[in-house]
């Protein structure tokens, strides 16, 4: 894969063009987020309007009063950073037993007040103890959070002279009034209040809603992060910079490479040929002709498999595709050196690709002359050289088909595309074959058909229109479109015969009107959109190309 194609995947059958408008994002309301002003724009990663919970701040508690919001709708917020002041509302907090023993002594009765480190009662450790050691313990008023002010004795559970347990819960109390505040839980804008000031909320009900993500995009010549409203993160600049996943994006300064952080933070150093972004927890990396994988823990970037890979794909399902690896696993005690020089170069002859496991470890042998990421539990492999027949296996290198098949693409929704001739069909994944035609006659009518998404595939019927077809085949949205793109989001990028793009919902309406010249997948959300300018039909999506 080319350097330069990793953060532009979503561009797949809208490629841009010279003199066109500037990129913006859209949400699925067609309401514009990020206005059009980037010259280049990746994928949204992130969520615009993450449900904020009120949290149970002490055991038992019901509710809270927002005192005040300390933030205002659409402010940005870093991480950690208080939000709203809370009055919390009838909170029963237990009082647990000092030490095995008696309680000897109830001080404070039911319906008494007490503050937090003040004596309760008393506990007495019975049997022998030391002539220096302490036979009575007192029973404290527990703390209740910040501002503790006093509270009240709810009730014992235990009588005087009961035995208790250490730990054991033996009263409850109250605190008269306890203040408390909600954390931003990421950095990102408080988008919306759902609980006023003065109103009461109970745990676990959403009192806001934050908006908290990154979109890698590019001015001029630098490529830097933006928020989800278009605001630029930091200063730092980057020559490229992709999509973040995983808690961190690929991105290259002059001829190296390295991963930084959503806040266009280095992590490790950038030392790398080439880099990919995380899927599956890890992600590609190539030194010299070499490619191994890199694991971002707490911040740190870790060595995972040490690159002795000629071609490394992505981790798709527990298993990534690689070719020509030695047999042998990685002593996972031993540390990886990642840098250590290879003196051996390719081999020639046909190439011999298997799958290994996020260890590093080999699952399905190196017999290959091709093979495809997993999906459903199935992938495309070539057993033999160029020409020859693919076929499925699982995931553990069960072969699962026997038909020659002269193209074989998983979908999704646990169903192929196939091909044997001239047209493509759809199959499940026991190779009963998916009639595409009313009368059930004509099974490989299709020109080409893409992913599923939401339950729908794109496809082109012989007329060289685009529709969208379910996984029993029947034709959803009948076949009108010049272009069809995947549904994401329960949107899906189209274009009419001389018109201009706009987004579809699965009931073949238009979800958002065609008024865009360029566009792109959703994403989390978001979707990039250009509106000046002609309209574009970009290349013809193939089957088994690159949708996404």
């Amino acid at each position: 894969m080319g350097r330069a194609v990793f953060f532009l995947t979503a561009i797949a059958w809208v490629a841009g063009a010279q003199g066109q408008g500037k990129w913006g994002m859209v949400d699925t309301r067609g309401a514009v987020r990020i206005p059009e002003q980037y010259d280049e724009i990746g994928l949204f990663r992130g969520d615009l309007a993450k449900g904020l919970p009120l949290p149970e701040f002490l055991p038992g508690q019901k509710g809270a009063k927002i005192v005040k919001w300390m933030k205002t709708e659409g402010q940005e917020v870093k991480k950690g950073e208080a939000l709203a002041q809370l009055e919390l509302k009838d909170p029963a907090i237990p009082v647990t037993a000092p030490v095995n023993g008696m309680l000897t002594k109830i001080g404070v009765p039911a319906g008494g007040a007490a503050i937090p480190g003040s004596s309760l009662g008393n506990v007495r450790v019975l049997g022998i103890v030391g002539p220096f050691e302490k036979k009575q313990f007192e029973v404290e008023c527990p703390s209740f959070g910040p501002n503790s002010g006093s509270a009240t004795v709810v009730r014992w559970l235990k009588l005087e002279g009961d035995a208790v347990i250490k730990g054991e819960k033996i009263a409850e109390i109250r605190p008269t009034q306890a203040m408390a505040a909600v954390l931003s839980p990421g950095t990102g804008t408080l988008v919306k209040i759902e609980i006023k000031e003065g109103e009461e909320a109970s745990t676990g009900q959403v009192i806001a809603r934050m908006g908290v993500g990154r979109v890698p995009v590019r001015s001029g010549r630098d490529w830097f992060f933006v928020d989800e409203r278009g605001n630029r993160v930091n200063a730092t600049r980057f020559d490229q910079v992709g999509i973040v996943q995983g808690g961190m994006a690929p991105a290259r300064l002059g001829e190296r490479w390295g991963f930084v952080d959503g806040e266009g933070n280095p992590i490790g150093t950038m030392d790398y040929d080439e880099t990919r972004e995380v899927w599956g927890g890890l992600a590609a990396v190539k030194i010299k002709d070499r490619w191994g994988y890199v694991a971002c823990q707490n911040g740190v970037l870790k060595n995972a498999i040490p690159p002795r890979f000629y071609q490394a794909k992505d981790f798709a399902e527990g298993l990534a595709a690689v070719e020509e690896s030695e047999d042998a696993p990685v002593d996972e005690q031993a540390e990886p050196k990642l840098f250590e020089e290879k003196e051996d170069k390719k081999p020639a002859g046909p190439a011999a690709w298997g799958y290994i496991l996020p260890s590093g470890k080999l699952w399905i042998r190196l017999d290959y002359a091709e093979a495809g990421k997993f999906l459903d539990g199935r992938a495309a492999v070539r057993p033999e050289g160029e020409g020859s027949p693919l076929v499925l296996i699982d995931s553990k290198g069960k072969v699962r088909t026997t038909g020659p098949y002269r193209g074989l693409v998983p979908l999704g929704e646990k169903r192929a595309a196939w091909k044997r001739e001239a047209g493509w069909g759809l199959m499940d994944f026991q190779e009963k074959v998916v009639d595409l035609s009313p009368g059930g006659e004509a099974q490989d009518v299709l020109m080409a058909v893409g992913p599923f998404g939401n339950g729908l595939a794109p496809a082109k019927e012989k007329s060289g229109k685009w529709g969208y077809l379910n996984s029993q085949g029947k034709w959803v949205i009948a076949p009108r479109f010049e272009r069809a793109g995947i549904f994401r989001n329960g949107l899906a990028a189209a274009k009419e015969p001389g018109a201009r793009w706009g987004y579809l919902k699965t009931d073949g309406a238009w979800g958002i009107e065609p008024k865009f010249s360029r566009v792109r997948i959703f994403s989390d959300g978001l979707a990039a959109v250009s509106v000046a300018g002609e309209a574009e039909a970009g290349p013809e999506p193939e089957t088994g190309g690159r949708w996404e």
